[in-house]
């Protein structure tokens, strides 16, 4: 005879996983998709004269003009890569906050959906900011790191402060312990409490 215990644990364990797995996957589909419809200047490639070249012994004269000529295409990169990271980063930012929006929309029918959306949207946030960094534009970071932070701590709020989990709240189908594993209030036949008979 099998355990029901070991069923729902069993079940619980793999709903964690698709929801991280399902999390993950949101968040590389927002950024391969930007990287897709919005591409990043190409990094130029050194020279073959000048990735073989030694550091040790001076250079030819051609070598060095191939050097020159190669740091130059190094620094234009770098300035068309800085604004291509910023829009990358708020466009990012954009869809971390849907996804954190509908998130806690969907967890209340849905839940291990619903916790998807918000890892995914948690993981597109945590991106987002990281290309604003790398933009090299202090006030454009500011602002996206401003923003997350505001994101993160009203969700936080929302979820953990002003709306707790109510264990006797809507539950996940599959699971009779509810969507944490918290036990649902027992009633006794007369209605009341059975702490209050």
């Amino acid at each position: 005879m099998e355990d029901p215990t070991d069923d729902r644990t069993g079940s619980r364990v793999l709903r964690t996983v698709y929801t991280l797995l399902l999390g993950t996957l949101l968040a590389l589909f927002v950024g391969l998709g930007m990287a897709t419809v919005h591409p990043g200047p190409e990094e130029p490639a050194p020279p073959p004269a000048v990735a073989g070249a030694q550091e040790s012994r001076e250079p030819a004269p051609e070598v060095q003009q191939q050097r020159a000529a190669y740091e130059r295409d190094r620094e234009a990169w770098a300035a068309e890569s800085a604004p291509h990271h910023r829009d990358v980063g708020v466009v990012a930012l954009v869809a971390a906050v849907l996804l954190l929006a509908a998130g806690p929309a969907l967890e209340r029918r849905r839940p291990v959906l619903g916790r998807a959306l918000l890892l995914g949207g948690l993981l597109t946030l945590l991106h987002g900011v990281v290309r604003g960094l790398l933009s090299q534009d202090t006030l454009a970071a500011f602002g996206l790191v401003t923003v997350a932070l505001v994101v993160l701590l009203h969700l936080g709020y929302r979820r953990f402060v002003d709306r707790p989990t109510d264990p006797s709240g809507p539950t996940d189908s599959t699971d009779p312990g509810g969507p944490w594993g918290s036990p649902p209030v027992v009633v006794s036949s007369n209605g009341k409490h059975p702490s209050r008979r």
